[in-house]
């Protein structure tokens, strides 16, 4: 097979995911991750640390809203217990139990916020702008479950095939027929 015919076949393998490394590339370079991570959605630039001691019980939902309501410009709306880890979750690497609280933006977007149980820190605030950017992230990394793994076996060898990819498709420019 002649590294003509090599590079074409490669390159069609490669295309789609060099693709996908491209949109998201695009969608990251548009985003302020300050919006992805719900930033504007604080009353404050910055958010004070909560450093009540841990209690041995849950606050209640009236205090889970109302540190919600002092803290943010959100409205709760109802909250939920997670004791369970589910892989790919939007709580994904914090320490359970999280309370989760759905809540509404002005303008009427749901966003949700996890809490700490305990103390009703506000640990982390997802929206859709957030879901999008994991997703994204997702195929960059080619981790597509729990979109963590940036030294996954996937994106090791397809970086290695585009590699391959670009140095043949420089080699047959300046190679004559």
């Amino acid at each position: 097979m002649s590294l003509r015919k090599l590079h074409k076949y490669i390159s069609l393998l490669v295309s789609l995911q060099l693709l996908l490394w491209t949109i998201s590339g695009i969608y990251f370079s548009f985003n302020k991750i300050e919006n992805v991570r719900g930033e504007q959605y604080y009353k404050t630039e910055e958010v004070e640390e909560i450093t009540a001691p841990i209690n041995v019980s849950k606050v209640s939902q009236a205090f889970a809203f109302e540190v919600i309501e002092e803290e943010t410009f959100l409205t709760p709306l109802n909250l939920e217990l997670i004791e369970e880890a589910k892989a790919g979750s939007e709580y994904r690497g914090r320490d359970l139990p999280l309370y989760k609280i759905t809540a509404e933006n002005d303008k009427g977007e749901e966003i949700n916020i996890y809490q700490n149980p305990y103390t009703g820190e506000i640990l982390a605030i997802r929206s859709q702008q957030w879901r999008i950017w994991d997703l994204m992230w997702g195929l960059h990394i080619m981790d597509w479950t729990e979109r963590d793994n940036i030294g996954n076996i996937f994106l090791k060898i397809f970086s290695f095939i585009a590699l391959f990819t670009a140095a043949t498709g420089i080699i047959l420019f300046f190679k004559r027929k």
